[in-house]
C-alpha cells in the first residue's frame, strides 16, 4: 500500500529539542510525566515540531497558546515523579 503523505522523520536533534521543552513544560505546569496531560502536551509538541515550529522558543510559545485553547493547565495537584521512573 504506498501511501502519498510525506512524512519526515524526527532526528536526535529534533527530539532533543522537543524533550526540552517538554521538561521545562512539565515543570512549569507541575505536572506528572505520567499524566494524561503529559501526553496531550508532548502529542502537541510533536505536531506543532512537524508543522515547522523548530525553535525551543518559539516551540514553548506556540505550546502555551495551544494550551490556553485546549485547556491543558498548570495543576499543581499532580504529583512529580522521581526522574528516570517510568509511568
Amino acid at each position: 500500500m504506498r501511501s502519498d503523505i510525506h512524512v519526515n522523520p524526527i532526528s536526535p536533534y529534533d527530539l532533543d529539542v522537543i524533550d526540552s521543552v517538554f521538561r521545562a513544560e512539565l515543570r512549569k505546569r507541575k505536572l506528572s510525566r505520567c499524566s494524561e496531560e503529559a501526553e496531550q502536551l508532548a502529542a502537541k509538541l510533536i505536531s506543532l515540531y512537524q508543522a515547522g515550529r523548530r525553535d525551543a522558543h518559539e516551540l514553548a510559545a506556540a505550546v502555551a497558546v495551544a494550551a490556553k485553547a485546549t485547556d491543558i493547565s498548570v495543576d499543581s495537584s499532580s504529583q512529580q515523579h522521581k526522574s528516570g521512573t517510568s509511568c
